[in-house]
């Protein structure tokens, strides 16, 4: 059998014999029960006296390869010597008992640590094994799990019978013998040599010893006590820990949750826009008409306070369109700044309000290749002219914001033209790819009539198609 480095955790009361009767008591029970296993602490459990015999419970905090130990600590602390039976019960968390007997004679101030554990019909020590109870797991590291089995230790059918007054030993119990009270003369004036002579009783200074002993009792207590509470603070820290591990909290923020941040992004499109084309040969003309083409487009969105009920969003671009085919070329230049408020009951509503307001430049030029009468002409134009766009719509999000849809409706001011009214969607999809359409009908037409006798002015309309990518937050 391997020795366990266990110390007992049982607590003993205030005791008036020699110390090594504690220190012999802090070792054996540990010794008989641990086996070659890892240590468990001592964890007391209750207390009670019986006729001048104290009975303290104790257990294992958790089992060991061969059990959970149990058991109880006696101590007489009669005058006469003592004859002390019963049985100690474990009741398991299966819902069985585990029951030792014993039978030990004790002496006045004789104090039992326990027995032969394996010895079920006399003795203070019992062990509860897995084929008692399987237990309940709990893990007190990461990496370290325990079985308790036992919920409670308790006594039944204790009897205290007086035996005499000579001095005893007990086979399951520490020896010790009845000690014996002699008067002590001492001198009161030691100086001189002269002075009254006092006869003190012994059992004063046993008073004074059993008093030492108590101290000694009650730090050892102390000391029990804080290993059992620094146990149970491991327990709970490490479960607190794993709790707040999983805690959002400790999740990492994502980057909504900064004050600022940008988002950059490139994308494509479509554009219709109208503009003035002027015929100068063959027939010289003016007439209203839309160029169709591509375009090309990069942007960010800076963002302020996304994680407030409030936020702000300023969202400058710049695009290039081009005319593509045979018989035509242009080239559509477009920048500008857009200023966004959105406000809702708190920054992940499903449904928040918004304001936008800005104002766009546009530039281009556009020119194409005709046949009249069999006779080839070109139609150009150019415009340059600021657009003031103001308006408003709600979002309604998902995920957080990162994913939204926003109808909107909004009024755009040409510097040289009335206002006309404009119907607006975007969309954004798991913070990545945003699309976004505008249209108006009757959209303000720019440009120059060279020929206004031969002006034509027929009706056109705005279409605006854009799908972007944003490239990251930062």
């Amino acid at each position: 059998m391997l020795k366990c480095n266990t110390t007992n955790k049982h607590t003993m009361p205030l005791q008036s014999n020699s110390l090594k009767t504690g220190l012999l008591f802090l070792f054996i029970v540990p010794t008989i029960l641990c086996f070659s296993q890892k240590n468990s602490p001592w964890k007391k459990l209750s207390n009670q006296t019986v006729s001048g015999v104290y009975l303290g419970l104790g257990r294992h905090q958790y089992s060991l390869d061969g059990g959970q130990g149990f058991s109880v600590y006696i101590k007489n602390y009669n005058p006469t010597p003592v004859i002390v039976s019963g049985k100690v019960i474990a009741k398991t968390l299966c819902g069985t008992e585990v029951t030792t007997s014993f039978s030990t004679t004790l002496a006045p101030d004789q104090e039992s640590s326990g027995g032969n554990y394996a010895d079920s019909s006399n003795s203070q020590t019992g062990v509860v094994t897995k084929d008692d109870c399987a237990g309940k797991k709990t893990y007190i590291s990461a990496k370290h799990a325990v079985t308790n089995r036992i919920q409670d230790v308790y006594v039944r059918d204790i009897v205290v019978q007086n035996v005499g007054s000579a001095p005893i030993q007990s086979s399951n119990s520490l020896q010790t013998s009845i000690p014996k009270i002699t008067p002590t003369t001492v001198n009161t004036n030691p100086q001189n040599g002269t002075g009254n002579t006092q006869i003190i009783p012994s059992s004063t200074y046993k008073q004074k010893y059993d008093s030492l002993s108590g101290i000694v009792g009650f730090l050892k207590e102390r000391n029990v006590n804080l290993q059992d509470s620094l146990i149970n603070l491991k327990s709970q820290l490490y479960l607190k820990k794993d709790s707040l591990i999983h805690s959002p909290i400790f999740k990492k923020k994502d980057k909504k949750y900064k004050v600022f941040n940008t988002t950059p992004y490139l994308g494509i499109g479509w554009e219709h826009i109208p503009m003035i084309l002027n015929q100068d040969s063959v027939v010289a003309s003016s007439s209203s008409d839309a160029s169709s083409h591509p375009t090309l487009m990069a942007g960010a969105t800076f963002s302020f306070f996304d994680h407030f009920p409030i936020s702000l969003q300023f969202n400058p671009f710049v695009s290039y369109g081009i005319n593509l085919g045979s018989n035509t070329c242009g080239n559509h230049f477009a920048s500008g700044g857009l200023l966004r408020l959105l406000a809702g009951l708190k920054y992940d509503a499903p449904v928040k309000l918004f304001i936008e307001g800005g104002i766009i430049y546009r530039d281009g030029s556009w020119s194409k290749k005709i046949t009249i009468a069999s006779l080839k002409t070109q139609q150009s134009g150019n415009y340059e002219y600021n657009v003031t766009r103001i308006g408003g719509g709600f979002q309604y999000q998902w995920a957080g914001g990162n994913s939204y849809l926003r109808p909107g409706i909004f009024f755009e001011k040409p510097s040289l033209g009335v206002s006309t009214t404009v119907l607006s969607l975007e969309a954004q999809f798991s913070k990545k790819w945003k699309v976004g359409v505008n249209y108006a009908d009757n959209y303000f037409v720019a440009g120059t009539v060279k020929h206004p006798t031969t002006f034509t002015n027929n009706t056109q309309n705005y279409f605006n198609l854009r799908l972007n990518y944003n490239i990251g937050t930062f």
